[in-house]
């Protein structure tokens, strides 16, 4: 009975778990996007360039900017790709908030299959979190980076949990067989 209690336990810490980690990757999502649009205007601004006169020169301003806006850009796409993919698209990231959601519920749904699927989930995902965190942290966004090393210890934490809480339901269907 001690088991079984042990057992319901981590699957409840492992659901909690990923809700929290998904919740918390939303917020670092939000306030990391947040960051890029208000630092955005602030660097055309502080880009404007002067004639040899001491007038501006809003034509050189203009290519300046928009060439420096474009190569930060494009080095960012590349440092957000993994496998040819854009981890950034709005599509993927809020996709995996959905889908880690789900997982939650089905953890206490369906409880050993859901539970096999959660650890490469969360494995995968504290991975790329602390890549992520690693980034944030290159790019002096320490806010973002602070989340991201949140996010990436909750799943962590939940991927443990499920291990855990699968090795423990095992067990337990193991000793209930042998008892019959």
């Amino acid at each position: 009975m001690a088991t079984q209690h042990n057992s319901t336990t981590l699957v409840r810490l492992t659901a909690a778990l990923l809700a929290i980690s998904t919740l918390f990757f939303a917020l670092a999502v939000i306030v990391e996007r947040n960051s890029e649009a208000s630092e955005a205007p602030h660097s055309e601004e502080s880009q404007e360039g002067t004639t040899s006169e001491g007038t501006p020169s809003t034509e050189t301003t203009h290519t300046e900017t928009t060439s420096e806006s474009n190569t930060a850009e494009s080095s960012s796409h590349n440092n957000e790709t993994v496998l040819g993919i854009n981890l950034e698209n709005p599509w993927i990231v809020w996709g995996f908030v959905g889908i880690s959601l789900l997982m939650s519920v089905a953890v206490l749904r369906f409880g050993k299959t859901a539970l096999l699927l959660t650890i490469p989930l969360a494995g995968v995902a504290a991975i790329l979190d602390a890549r992520e965190a690693l980034f944030q942290f290159a790019g002096n966004n320490t806010s973002v980076a602070a989340l991201a090393v949140i996010v990436a210890l909750a799943h962590v934490a939940a991927a443990v949990f499920a291990f855990m809480a699968w090795r423990s339901l095992k067990v337990a269907a193991s000793a209930a067989s042998i008892r019959k």
